[in-house]
């Protein structure tokens, strides 16, 4: 069902986040401490050693193929919904490139040189990028299509925090030195907003009664 592929988007990362966290803590490779406050450690150093480094690798590339298929069936929904092809495919084309970014940043993760650390930095902000794109784009047609639903309301609040967050970055970035002692932990939250939002999608999935027919041969 198509809420399931929306909540393996939202709670997969979710969760394997944190868990890589406690094995990488636990195993002395991180500090213990909330990450989401005292910015501590950044989620790729939590997945760089140990045995949290196959659990990260694990997961996030089975996820990536799973926001593929999100990304497709959000389409098919925006087109029941009433939406342009053209708009549909903006959507499904924006959020698999982002996926596939995920990947990018997930293979290079540990391992070592200056071009490995490009490519995770390239593939994390790219992946961050063109997965906010879409989700911003849905909840404005949203907005136009099902200005009543109960969901709304919570889509907008995660996407507006988010993009309040991304510009606090740029402007801390810009104003102060110190710059890089806060960087993990707006990582951190602009990870959860993000991840979150599929949750909310999955909820209004079920409750639009959305479904797709598989046709095989």
């Amino acid at each position: 069902m198509p809420r399931n592929i929306a909540l393996i988007n939202g709670l997969l990362p979710i969760l394997a986040i944190h868990l890589t966290y406690l094995i990488s803590a636990a195993q002395g490779h991180v500090p213990w401490c909330f990450p989401y406050l005292e910015s501590c450690t950044s989620i790729s150093a939590t997945g760089r050693h140990g045995s949290a480094f196959y659990v990260f690798k694990g997961t996030m590339i089975p996820a990536a193929v799973c926001l593929m298929m999100f990304w497709y069936l959000m389409g098919r929904w925006l087109g029941k919904l009433g939406d342009s092809k053209a708009m549909t495919r903006t959507v499904f084309v924006l959020g698999v490139i982002g996926a596939i970014f995920l990947i990018v940043y997930a293979v290079a993760l540990g391992a070592a040189g200056d071009a490995m650390r490009l490519q995770r930095r390239i593939g994390i902000i790219l992946y961050f990028t063109l997965t906010y794109l879409p989700q911003l784009l849905v909840v404005w047609r949203i907005s136009r299509r099902l200005p009543s639903d109960p969901g709304r309301p919570w889509l907008l609040g995660l996407s507006t925090t988010a993009l309040a967050v991304g510009v606090a970055t740029i402007g801390l970035d810009l104003s102060i030195d110190n710059y890089d002692n806060y960087e993990d932990a707006f990582e951190w939250i602009l990870a959860l907003l993000i991840h979150l939002w599929f949750l909310v999608i999955a909820v209004t999935w079920h409750r639009t009664g959305f479904k797709v027919k598989y046709v095989v041969g």
